[in-house]
């Protein structure tokens, strides 16, 4: 069933960030995308994306072949990086080769940089909040508070009856529709309701589907990006965050700064909770959710396979950890919050000494905990770093000998007939040499995301050596590939 929800969760996210990648298409008359997995692998629909988002122009390689291909979407992603959208170990490899789950992620970073460029940004900056899906939460709590059955907890099951997009529309829009005659209707039909009228009065992209949000669990990412638009679309001009509370099942966290790196140890007196008097039992309910998800992130590190011996096969290892690292970071406000209520328990003196013992206990083991947790992540982290550039290294070692025996042997090749056996010969060695081309491409692909996933302790001068080398080895293997290519009509 598991498995089942998360291809579900997949496919909706496919559509939906279709949807919003063709909204923006349309604007500049460029093609729309059908396949996202497909269509975004030549690098040609993503760099057009790019063009209506940042309204600049960008050369594409309209060549046919994959070296064409990883150039477009290696030029996206330095654009992106230009923009400062921040992508976590997304090759150029992964997009050309159709990965479902890092073209979703890729998907995922623009637009969430782009949505909250703006309105939403000057919000939060206001707010001084860097979490965007507490700001959100806060907007659509305060925007809908009254109406009865709507209660966003988060952005999943709260919307799945459809009666929280209506509150929403229905806040700033009476008269569009009966609030008591749509509350009345079948969920399907409140949310048929809300994208038709967002769409025709909001100018809001139908980017999700009834049957998407009515279901067990809908996609959170989805839902997140349509409220956005609504936020964009409606008035929001002043909220406070008062609206949040620690029953929020906010379970994960979109942030705009910080990162990994960031998680340092949690004092006691981080980020203390904006209710002042939850109580100890409320206390002892956060403590214990937070505790329960400490003990499955252990379990889930400690899972995890041996370093392998393999540059994809670590690659993956790194993508898997770096999962968990990111939920770390989501994580890490939570565990503020329940020191930051403990402490405030144990200062107001409200408990008796045994209780107030046992609260500093649990205070001293979840701090720990968490610490011993970070260190863990961050030290696999290092050391899948230390063994990715070994590979790598041998990589390019490897790659620089094949690069320099196969421009000999070109050189070598020259000469055209002039006799139809001498012809005959010519392009059986040209097809020999196309093949080992296609045979050396896995070891290109995989050295491609090299610069992505360097040791970042690294100085800058070496970073930029490596990425010089790089470069320079990518010229020497895209001329090899445009002197096949010109070879070959030549032969033909």
């Amino acid at each position: 069933m598991e498995v089942l929800l998360k291809d579900e969760r997949e496919d909706v996210q496919k559509k939906t960030f279709a949807k919003w990648i063709n909204s923006q298409l349309v604007k500049g008359q460029h093609p729309p995308v059908t396949d996202l997995f497909y269509d975004l692998r030549d690098g040609t629909r993503l760099l057009a994306l790019l063009e209506v988002l940042t309204n600049k122009s960008y050369k594409r390689e309209k060549g046919r072949m994959r070296v064409h291909h990883l150039n477009n979407v290696s030029r996206a992603l330095n654009i992106l990086e230009e923009h400062s959208v921040k992508l976590v170990n997304i090759s150029n490899e992964h997009i050309v080769d159709g990965s479902a789950k890092l073209t979703l992620g890729l998907v995922w970073a623009i637009i969430l940089h782009w949505q909250v460029q703006g309105v939403l940004k000057d919000v939060m900056s206001d707010l001084q909040q860097t979490n965007l899906e507490k700001t959100l939460l806060a907007w659509c709590r305060q925007t809908t508070k009254g109406y009865h059955g709507v209660d966003v907890r988060n952005f999943t099951t709260s919307w799945t009856d459809g009666l929280a997009f209506n509150a929403l529309i229905h806040s700033h829009r009476p008269q569009l529709f009966d609030w008591t005659v749509m509350a009345r209707k079948h969920p399907y039909a409140r949310l048929e309701n809300a994208f038709r009228l967002a769409n025709e009065h909001l100018n809001i992209e139908r980017l999700l589907d009834p049957e998407d949000v009515n279901s067990q669990v809908p996609d959170k990412k989805s839902i997140m990006m349509y409220v956005m638009c609504l936020f964009q679309a409606l008035p929001h001009g002043s909220f406070t965050m008062d609206s949040l509370d620690v029953s929020l099942q906010s379970d994960s966290s979109f942030s705009i700064e910080g990162s990994v790196e960031d998680t340092s140890c949690i004092s006691a007196k981080a980020r203390p909770l904006s209710t002042a008097s939850i109580g100890l039992s409320e206390y002892q309910r956060t403590l214990e959710e937070v505790l329960t998800w400490l003990l499955g992130a252990e379990d889930r590190l400690a899972a995890m396979p041996p370093i392998a011996e393999t540059t994809e096969a670590v690659k993956e290892q790194f993508h898997d950890l770096e999962e968990l690292m990111l939920e770390l970071t989501s994580k890490q406000g939570g565990i503020g919050d329940v020191l930051g209520e403990g402490s405030r328990l144990m200062r107001e003196g409200v408990m008796e000494e045994e209780e107030e013992e046992e609260v500093r206990v649990q205070m001293k083991l979840l701090n720990t905990r968490w610490e011993e947790l970070r260190v863990k992540a961050m030290d696999r982290q290092s050391s899948l770093h230390e063994k990715l550039m070994s590979l790598q290294q041998k990589q390019l070692e490897s790659l620089k000998k094949w690069l320099t025996d196969t421009e000999d042997r070109i050189a070598n090749m020259s000469q055209v007939g002039p006799t139809a056996e001498a012809l005959r010969e010519q392009i059986l060695a040209h097809q020999n040499l196309q093949q080992d081309l296609e045979n050396e491409q896995s070891n290109i692909n995989s050295l491609s995301n090299m610069v992505v996933v360097v040791d970042e302790t690294s100085s800058e001068s070496a970073y930029s050596t490596l990425e010089d080398e790089l470069n320079a080895l990518g010229e020497r293997w895209a001329h090899i590939c445009r002197w096949s290519e010109s070879r070959w009509t030549t032969l033909q």
